[in-house]
């Protein structure tokens, strides 16, 4: 049965606080095995449930009705920001951006959290890959989390842990002994891959038992709430994108923990300590569903835009491809473009002040603006609503190129079939392929 253990702390005459100094003891908590409690709920929490699952079901629709790269890799990289910044570790969508592109003199001037963000990225990106289509097994979370933190030794923690505070007689919280993480692991899979519970209460349940469990001796947040995406995306409710869940935790972060908290009941209270945190998750995923429905139709309109300035060249042109490729990667470098489209470095530029043209991208600026990096506004904007928005926040404003250039003439430059009829922002202009 779930219970408080307290636990005696000898005086650490050289430790460097004065509750080490002095000794005491602490709480940690010991979770029941999800397979041999009842994980029944009220008809109202399973009602509310069933009301967010089809949310869930249609904005999942509108996913699949736009599969557009763009709101895969946007509501991906804001995601993972949110889920970054709960634990304190923050960037700029631009860094972040920067610092997954690899651009060595670029991500010198970078933010160091940058390159966090980008590890819990690929994180996020394997458990909905991996998770999302298959049983779930041990060696699948040891590898999420080895993606998120490689120095870390591969596996379960071989060690007491505790959230918050500086030792574990100031902690917030002590999780299980180290001894019992095995056998709770194999309990949460199990369960994970048989209860037939709703996915949305599944997702909830497994959310709450592993940051209860905390597995590992760090990253336990974040891999965390990958797991709901993993799970989402494996009951085929979302696919195509990811729902801005950790951004509407973050909007209320001590109400998350106290929900957390208020899971870890003792004795055999499960049953309202069980409602009440699947019933706060449910507001969540219900707020996370409006943002990201609002994120995408500004995704959509920035795409719209796009296309609309560069029409009349052909889809298979080196053009259309790079357009993909900013709308993934907000901030490029002629060469990241040269080595992903397997172009020239000088046709890679010609394309990018093509971009630049109508007004797509434009150079970096700030710290960054030696750095010969392009960035998309657009997107970069789309990736800051997605990260600290909501859904009642203002999207960005997503308009025709101030100039109001678009590639509407041709550039008229001779080949060897007549003249080059690919399209540019005015007369006497020539094209990606013909400048320089």
């Amino acid at each position: 049965m779930a219970h408080w253990e307290r636990i005696p702390v000898a005086p650490d005459f050289a430790g460097t606080t004065r509750s080490e100094r002095h000794g005491g003891s602490y709480l940690r908590y010991h979770p029941d095995l999800l397979l041999e409690v009842s994980n029944a709920l009220p008809p109202a929490v399973i009602e509310y449930a069933a009301d967010v699952s089809t949310g869930l079901a249609r904005l999942g629709g509108r996913l699949a009705a736009n599969p557009l790269p763009v709101l895969y890799a946007t509501t991906l990289l804001s995601e993972s920001i949110s889920s970054s910044w709960i634990e304190g570790i923050r960037a700029t969508p631009r860094d972040v951006a920067i610092a997954q592109i690899g651009e060595p003199a670029a991500t010198r001037a970078g933010s160091p959290a940058a390159g966090q963000i980008v590890r819990n990225i690929a994180a996020m990106k394997e458990a909905i890959e991996v998770l999302g289509s298959a049983s779930w097994e041990q060696k699948h979370l040891c590898d999420i989390h080895h993606q998120l933190l490689p120095w870390h030794r591969v596996g379960y923690r071989e060690e007491q842990v505790w959230i918050g505070g500086t030792n574990s007689l100031n902690a917030d919280y002590a999780g299980p002994p180290a001894d019992r993480v095995d056998a709770l692991m194999d309990d949460l899979l199990k369960y994970a891959n048989t209860s037939g519970e709703l996915p949305i209460i599944l997702a909830a349940i497994v959310h709450a038992q592993f940051e209860t469990v905390h597995p590992f001796e760090d990253g336990n947040g974040r891999v965390g709430r990958a797991l709901v995406h993993g799970v989402l995306r494996r009951a085929g409710l979302i696919d195509g994108g990811v729902i801005s869940l950790s951004t509407a935790m973050r909007h209320d972060e001590e109400g998350y923990i106290a929900a957390l908290t208020r899971y870890r009941y003792d004795g055999d209270r499960r049953a309202t300590a069980l409602a009440s945190w699947v019933e706060q998750f449910l507001t969540y995923v219900e707020v996370a569903i409006a943002a990201t429905s609002h994120f995408v139709d500004a995704a959509v309109k920035v795409q719209e835009r796009w296309r609309q300035a560069i029409r009349g060249t052909r889809s298979d042109a080196a053009l259309h491809r790079a357009l993909d490729l900013v709308g993934e990667n907000p901030v490029v470098s002629a060469r990241f473009v040269s080595e992903n489209l397997n172009i020239t470095a000088s046709l890679a530029h010609r394309v990018l002040k093509q971009l630049e043209a109508v007004e797509i991208v434009k150079p970096a600026s700030g710290k960054y603006r030696r750095s010969q990096l392009f960035q998309a506004d657009d997107i970069l904007n789309l990736v800051s609503l997605g990260a600290e928005g909501d859904a009642r926040t203002t999207p960005p404003a997503i308009q025709a190129a101030s100039s109001g250039a678009e590639l509407t003439a041709r550039c008229g430059a001779p080949t060897a079939h007549g003249s080059c009829r690919n399209r540019v922002v005015k007369l006497g202009d020539h094209c990606w392929r013909h400048a320089g």
